[in-house]
């Protein structure tokens, strides 16, 4: 999880969690309680992010390769550290939403400094509905912030009368 929000509506969906608090809202998915896969939208900017034991340095770019039964390409995530956590943001986010949108499971292969290579799996039974729920409260969560509210007219303030 990226966020802990308080007041937040937690709605399941498989083996997904849609986590809404209206400004800041995230889909995710674990595979152990030190791996994460999902999409964190704050207001209407959103993104995907991995979230793995492995030790990456703050601003550092590296690069992933990611595969899905529709979609396999090579990624560039950017390490960020995000309340004391270390994240992956992952890049293209076009990419990472197609191979999210369908199929049974999809996978990140990260290069390490040894040569060898971090593989991790994450399930995407419920990713769909998921992601599209969160993205859909990030499209609100703009529009709400496009309408200003109206605001009453003020009373003018008395006029002297003269006679």
């Amino acid at each position: 999880m990226l966020a802990i929000t308080a007041h937040a509506e937690k709605l399941g969906y498989q083996n997904w969690v849609a986590d809404l608090n209206g400004k800041s809202n995230e889909a995710y998915t674990a595979n152990d309680p030190q791996s994460s896969f999902g999409v964190y939208c704050a207001s209407e900017k959103c993104l995907f992010y991995l979230h793995q034991a492995l030790k990456c340095d703050p601003g550092t770019k590296y690069s992933v390769l990611m595969n899905s039964q529709t979609v396999s390409t090579a990624l560039s995530m950017e390490c960020s550290q995000i309340g004391g956590n270390l994240f992956q943001i992952l890049d293209p986010f076009e990419a990472v939403l197609r191979a999210a949108q369908s199929g049974e499971m999809i996978g990140f292969a990260v290069a390490l400094q040894s040569g060898a290579f971090a593989v991790t799996r994450f399930s995407l039974a419920g990713a769909k509905p998921a992601i599209e729920r969160v993205l859909v409260e990030a499209a609100n969560s703009k529009l709400k912030e496009q309408k200003s509210p109206v605001e009453k007219p003020q009373k003018a303030p008395p006029k002297d009368i003269s006679i």
